[in-house]
């Protein structure tokens, strides 16, 4: 493979990792509880895309914006009809981390359930799709179009959460609420808000992933499953509770895998591509054992004791 198309596909998989990672974080900052249903968010996403791509031929990128609220109000609903009320019924982290599953497969299911439907209705293919897109030409040069897709959507996250947190009342809210909710109640924040809004954003940010995946990457119902791991290895790495951390373990797992499958690949290793799945294994128990808070928890640390001199 040119090293140009590795590194394309590098960097795509990379900022849609690092999107991924960002809802999960965002989701388990409210119940500190990993949330088991996040990568069926990007699923909802795609197939909000295809859907509209299918029946009134809108372009999948269009589609985004429909995609983060059709996946952030399902993500919402379930904060507030099933996570919510269970954690204010004392319900501890095994209990939680169950419903966690049980909403995956019901998420899951509902989405096999449509695809087969769908299927039937149209008579057209509704499960491992695939949209190609080609490429853009920008100033003379040909650039992949869902690298440029994730390129624009993973900056407008990054700058929209910056402008939100530090500049405006809501941010504030939210970063008293993540990091000491009891406090922010003291002050008169609505907490309960405070989650939902996290959730909706969390479940939203992720299903955005799912038009361009739908792009890149052959896409069926049980794809928020098969990049689930992915997803965690990512947030773990760069640490869980962090959204620097989102971001740096996004680029670091996304770049480990796929440049380190293809090195893996290669004489006189020769190991076969379909073994990348490892690789974010590896890492997070890595990750684990050598930094359990992540890399951005060690990051602060240094800029701390570098303050201290």
């Amino acid at each position: 493979m040119p090293l140009a198309n590795l590194l394309t596909n590098a960097f795509t998989y990379s900022n849609m990792l690092v999107l991924m990672a960002l809802g999960l974080t965002f989701s388990y900052i409210t119940l500190k509880v990993p949330n088991f249903a996040q990568g069926d968010f990007i699923a909802v996403g795609a197939y909000v895309a295809y859907t509209s791509y299918v029946l009134w031929d809108i372009h999948p990128y269009l589609t985004i914006p429909l995609s983060f609220h059709v996946s952030g109000a399902i993500s919402l609903l379930m904060f507030l009809f099933v996570f919510s009320p269970l954690s204010k019924r004392g319900f501890k982290l095994t209990e939680l981390m169950i419903a966690y599953f049980a909403a995956e497969m019901i998420i899951r299911s509902a989405l096999l359930i449509y695809t087969d439907y769908m299927q039937s209705s149209l008579s057209k293919y509704f499960s491992n799709i695939l949209i190609p897109v080609g490429q853009v030409e920008i100033g003379g040069y040909e650039i992949s179009s869902p690298l440029l897709a994730s390129f624009i959507l993973l900056l407008t996250i990054l700058v929209s959460f910056l402008i939100i947190l530090k500049y405006t009342k809501l941010g504030i809210a939210l970063r008293a609420v993540i990091q000491n909710p009891e406090l922010g109640r003291v002050y008169g924040v609505n907490v309960e808000k405070m989650y939902a809004i996290s959730w909706f954003l969390a479940g939203g940010i992720t299903g955005m992933t799912g038009p361009v995946i739908l792009t890149f990457f052959p896409t069926d119902p049980n794809i928020g499953w098969t990049f689930l791991i992915r997803i965690f290895a990512a947030s773990i790495v760069g640490g869980i509770d962090s959204m620097l951390g989102a971001v740096i373990g996004g680029y670091f797992v996304g770049m480990s895998e796929v440049l380190g499958i293809y090195v893996l690949s290669q004489p006189p290793i020769g190991l076969q591509p379909v073994y990348r799945v490892v690789i974010p294994f590896v890492l997070m128990i890595a990750a684990l054992l050598i930094m359990p808070r992540g890399i951005a928890s060690k990051l602060e640390g240094i800029s701390f004791r570098r303050e201290r001199k």
